[in-house]
């Protein structure tokens, strides 16, 4: 299947022009929410409803005034924004609309001076025959609402207050587009990543309008490209290489059964001693070479897994024959078979022969280790979306080192579990056809024999 790359690209942008959109767009925000709330506080304040900075002190300068004509001020009405204290030349403190200590502090702070201001607050001393009247104000912009002013004492820091909110709301706002937008820029780097990571290579590489992404996307694409033709060439000579062994090993046979029948036939004839012990041997070897070529046609033939045909079976009919096959080869070797069976669903989607062949690998194997009147214990149960089988022996357990490679190909490294006419072939093979069917090999020394525990585990499919 040939690949080709979309026709049109879209217009690359470089990540800084990507970037500097996002910090322009940020800069242009900050400023119009800057705007906003002056345009907002101009509004308010042509409207009435913020009263300026200086309407406090307006407030004072007008009752400072009346004193002044001998007039008595509005002291306490609800709309002053003041507060004050009267006193009598001495300093006695006689109405007030401070506490008295700030009365007291006030008086204090204003000996010799007609005006002062220690933050927050600015003071006005106002003396008029006997009386000597102080005031207190702040010069802040305030809400011309009583109740607001109550909740808000201050517009300015209204607005502060009110533009660090939407400031950090614009902003958080601004960051998580930005962070959506390269995300979905980068879904087509991360996507071809695990598709190559997963080997699926027949796939077109979306680009991003990335320059710098989709320089990276580009040089993925190169690399899709030669990988994939790297495995199809791979598969090819991997191919050729097993028709090329299996032909060769069928070619072989017929010479190799020529040459056995007639060693056959000459061991019947009249030999002397010596004569007798060379056609044994060659007739030894005979059989020892056709063992090697049943074995090289057996890979050949599992590899390529041409041979796979799964159907629906009746599993318990299924674990029945098996069952069967083992209490025969357990009478030939006088051992003891034990066979469980729990919980299976009626059907299984696999290839019975093959699964037979995996299973009766492993069983095999056991029996060759196991002692005389020992017992081999199979189970079979449903576990979770699986199927276990489990095959158990009371032998010698396979070796640290038998643990990790006992289903490498021609493994015999294993001195407690190495028999005669095995080359090394059996669990490799069953570990073939577990995957073939989806499923795994675990292969451990059972905890409560002490011998070899092989397990084969196939999912549930019904088709």
């Amino acid at each position: 299947m040939e690949v080709t790359l979309p026709k049109s690209k879209p217009k690359l942008t470089k990540l800084r022009t990507l970037f500097l959109r996002y910090l322009a767009a940020f800069c242009l925000g900050t400023i119009g929410i800057v705007l906003l709330l002056a345009l907002t506080m101009m509004g308010l304040l042509n409207t009435g409803a913020v009263l300026p900075a200086n309407y406090a002190e307006k407030q004072v300068l007008e009752a400072k005034n009346r004193i002044l004509e001998g007039q008595k001020p509005p002291l306490n009405p609800s709309s002053a924004l003041y507060k004050y204290a009267k006193y009598t030349v001495d300093g006695k403190l006689l109405e007030h609309s401070l506490t008295v200590e700030q009365g007291n502090a006030a008086w204090k702070q204003m000996e010799g001076s007609l005006s002062s201001y220690t933050y927050p607050y600015s003071y006005m001393k106002v003396t008029y025959g006997e009386e000597v009247y102080i005031f207190r104000y702040s010069i802040v912009a305030r809400f011309s609402n009583a109740a607001l002013r109550r909740i808000l004492p201050g517009v300015e820091l209204f607005f502060i207050v009110l533009f660090c909110v939407l400031f950090l709301l614009g902003t958080s706002l601004l960051a998580s587009s930005f962070g959506r937008k390269l995300a979905r820029k980068m879904n087509g780097l991360q996507e071809a990543t695990r598709r190559i990571q997963e080997q699926e290579l027949d796939f077109s590489i979306q680009y991003s309008g990335i320059a710098e992404i989709d320089r990276v996307l580009q040089s993925m694409d190169q690399m899709k490209d030669a990988l994939k033709n790297s495995l199809e060439q791979q598969w090819n000579l991997e191919r050729s290489r097993r028709s090329q062994i299996s032909a060769l090993a069928h070619d072989i046979k017929t010479p190799l059964t020529i040459v056995r029948g007639n060693v056959e036939l000459l061991s019947e004839t009249a030999q002397t001693e010596e004569q007798r012990e060379y056609t044994d041997y060659i007739a030894q070897s005979a059989r020892q070479m056709e063992a090697y070529i049943k074995t090289l046609i057996e890979i050949t033939n599992t590899e390529t897994a041409a041979s796979y045909q799964p159907v629906s079976l009746d599993l318990k009919e299924f674990a029945s024959t098996i069952e069967g096959q083992i209490q025969a080869l357990a009478a030939v070797k006088e051992l003891t078979p034990v066979v469980a069976v729990h919980g299976l669903p009626d059907k299984l989607y696999a290839d019975p022969v093959l699964l037979e062949r995996a299973l009766m690998n492993v069983i095999a194997n056991a029996m060759d280790h196991a002692p005389a009147k020992s017992k081999i214990t199979l189970s079979v149960e449903a576990a979770d979306d699986r199927i276990r089988f489990r095959v158990t022996d009371e032998g010698p357990g396979f070796s640290p080192e038998a643990l990790k490679r006992a289903a490498e190909q021609f493994y015999m490294g294993d001195p407690s579990r190495r028999t005669d006419g095995h080359y090394g072939m059996g669990l490799y093979i069953t570990e073939f056809i577990a995957r073939l069917h989806g499923g795994e090999l675990h292969i451990a020394n059972s905890k409560v024999t002490g011998g070899g525990e092989v397990r084969i585990e196939v999912p549930v499919r019904f088709s």
